[in-house]
């Protein structure tokens, strides 16, 4: 049930990123609504780069697990670490103007002046059929018991399920950073 979550969650990211996609105007792909913020390239082209960081310490972290004794429990439980990561994973909420649990992107995961479309979208949702590739892979297995180190922050351990929740959150928060850059843009 967990996993298939994940990947209602996946399918969702991608029925939005499409519709965003034949929303966005070849002349605002790459526009910044204002120095502050990302255009719609450099949202998706982060979430590029953070998947590949992720997707393969899952990967790894899944080749460990088949080693395991498979689950055998109802749930995964997951890390302390991982759940809070998880939780605070999500779009960025915004009172008043304020945003609350905005974070400041470690350098190199902060997207390069090569936003080509084509090659950014393209890379987009095969990392989004890798992600699908490993939830596929994770069934069965006691992902909860094997960990990954953060790829953002060195020594800072969460289990492999985490890792699947956590990517897939942090694509639909720089989804809807995406969705909001492109709204400011027409406004």
């Amino acid at each position: 049930m967990q996993l298939h979550r994940i990947q209602c969650c996946i399918g969702e990211v991608r029925s939005r990123f499409t519709a965003l996609d034949g929303r966005v105007s070849e002349a605002n792909w790459a526009r910044r609504p204002d120095a502050a913020s990302w255009s719609v390239a450099e949202c998706i082209a982060h979430l590029n780069l953070t998947s590949a960081a992720m997707t393969s310490a899952i990967r790894a972290a899944l080749d460990e697990a088949k080693r395991l004794p498979p689950m055998s429990r109802a749930r995964y439980r997951g890390t302390l670490v991982g759940r809070m990561l998880a939780a605070t994973m999500g779009p960025v909420k915004q009172i008043a103007g304020f945003k609350l649990g905005k974070v400041r992107t470690p350098p190199p995961f902060v997207p390069g002046a090569e936003l080509a479309r084509e090659d950014v979208r393209r890379k987009f949702l095969a990392w989004l059929e890798e992600e699908e590739a490993l939830v596929r892979a994770a069934r069965g297995l006691a992902i909860d018991a094997v960990r990954v180190e953060s790829p953002f922050k060195a020594g800072v351990f969460y289990d492999a399920y985490s890792a699947l929740r956590i990517v897939v959150l942090h694509e639909k928060r720089h989804l809807v950073q995406a969705e909001r850059a492109h709204a400011a843009l027409r406004a």
